[in-house]
């Protein structure tokens, strides 16, 4: 089986960024951090995060009623435990979105509802990140107080902002459409183009969109309250401000597709910054490894559905070749 030149090109990033990491790094110090966890904390913590999934369910569910559909809150809920299982594996985060937009369809008969509910779902969640950066910016200039966090952070607002827009407008894309086309980008604008008649549609069901940006909001605030709980846990002096800073910031840059999921430069970001306010390296790097864990713990059921999905599909298709076979 031949590699893709760019898999391996992020497999070298992400190996070459733990190397560095793990040889600047005491190690015993690290584990000291991580000797603070307690069972009970973990088990809140995991209790906690799956109320972020179920916020993320109901916002989800909010925006396929709006295109006609009713699908349960078990049936959501274990599509993105099984997602969460699958993004552990693959590069990036669509791994889960395409057997999630794959689960709905099998539920609704309509792929095409399934796939802009999808689509529409992260969307909301992206322009509640765009706000939350914009409102991180006071907190930037008064808490953190350092150039560089603040051009970087300033950065990333741009970034984030700069992508709503493109996507929402149809001005701004035609202006940025040859830009895309001298960067042999021309599918991105055209999917950009069909994006945009969906959120046009979608904008016609102001209390579900009303309602899927407040949940958005919500879920955005109660993450960075999760960071700051397990922090605190880590006895890592880090205010929920300095986090209302940083995550922005990770959650940008870990989404240019340089490394395998972000692995090796998510913990460097979060080292860079630690050091930029006074914390250590290793006080960093217990946070993201925590962070990481308990994101793999709660994904284990995730696996178990996916088993059990791939039973039932089984079952289905060798009833359905016994029926063919006996006519």
């Amino acid at each position: 089986m031949k590699i893709k030149p760019i898999v391996l090109f992020k497999t070298i990033i992400s190996i070459g960024f733990i190397v560095i990491i793990f040889t600047r790094i005491d190690i015993a110090q690290t584990w000291k951090q991580f000797q603070t966890l307690s069972l009970p904390f973990v088990t809140f913590a995991l209790i906690y995060y799956t109320g972020c999934q179920l916020l993320s369910c109901w916002r989800w569910r909010v925006v396929l009623y709006s295109t006609g559909y009713s699908v349960s809150m078990t049936s959501l809920l274990s599509s993105y435990f099984a997602g969460m299982f699958l993004n552990i594996f693959l590069p990036g985060s669509f791994g889960g979105d395409v057997y999630r937009v794959y689960r709905v369809t099998k539920e609704t008969k309509d792929s095409e509802a399934a796939l802009v509910s999808v689509f529409l779902e992260r969307f909301t969640g992206l322009f509640a990140l765009s706000a939350l950066a914009i409102l991180g910016l006071p907190p930037a200039i008064r808490v953190v107080g350092r150039w560089d966090i603040i051009l970087l952070f300033f950065g990333c607002v741009i970034a984030l902002v700069g992508g709503v827009l493109l996507i929402v407008s149809p001005q701004l894309l035609k202006v940025a459409e040859p830009w895309l086309q001298k960067l042999h980008l021309q599918n991105l604008a055209v999917r950009f183009a069909k994006i945009q008649i969906l959120l046009r549609q979608f904008a016609q069901h102001r209390q579900a969109l009303g309602l899927s940006i407040s949940l958005s909001f919500l879920l955005m605030l109660a993450i960075v309250y999760y960071h700051y709980l397990i922090a605190h846990q880590l006895k890592i002096p880090i205010s929920y401000l300095e986090l209302l800073v940083f995550i922005p910031i990770i959650a940008v840059i870990t989404l240019i597709p340089i490394s395998i999921g972000g692995l090796g430069v998510k913990e460097g970001l979060w080292i860079y910054l630690f050091n930029r306010i006074g914390l250590t390296g290793e006080q960093a790097l217990s946070l993201s490894v925590t962070m990481t864990m308990l994101g793999w713990l709660l994904a284990l059921p995730g696996g178990v559905i996916l088993l059990l999905d791939s039973a039932r599909s089984q079952q289905i298709k060798q009833a359905d070749n016994s029926q063919n076979s006996f006519h």
